[in-house]
């Protein structure tokens, strides 16, 4: 019993080591193909293209540590998610910072104070519209 237990562990085990290379290797042809169609649409298909698309599958495959980390950092580059931590780690310390130093959160203004200020601009355009 304990035997079938151990046995069905390590095939899951196996098959998570088989599904990350997969997706390792998938990952790798994704990657293989943006380049191929970024070399295509910046040199055309010739020789030179070629070339540089070799060169460039050869180092993917050989050294995919190395250019997948460059890969995924650029994929959230170009997904925006620099600008989702640059707000969260830049701009809202910034912003917490010049409220403390404007007294706080009670002297900023609210919307009643915006409503309350509507209403005085709409008297005076009212009375200079009848004087």
């Amino acid at each position: 019993m304990i035997l079938l237990i151990l046995n069905s562990i390590l095939l899951n085990l196996l098959f998570l080591e088989e599904l990350f290379s997969d997706m390792n290797f998938v990952l790798k042809i994704f990657v293989l193909l943006t380049i191929v169609s970024y070399v295509n649409q910046h040199l055309g298909k010739g020789p030179i293209a070629l070339i540089i698309v070799a060169v460039l599958a050869w180092m993917i495959f050989s050294n995919f540590a190395i250019f997948g980390s460059i890969y995924v950092i650029y994929m959230l580059v170009l997904f925006g998610i620099t600008q989702i931590l640059m707000d969260f780690f830049i701009l809202a310390p910034q912003a917490i910072m010049e409220q403390s130093m404007q007294g706080g959160v009670e002297n900023q203004p609210n919307g009643a104070d915006m409503q309350e200020r509507q209403k005085q601009l709409m008297q005076m355009r009212r009375k200079m519209g009848m004087m």
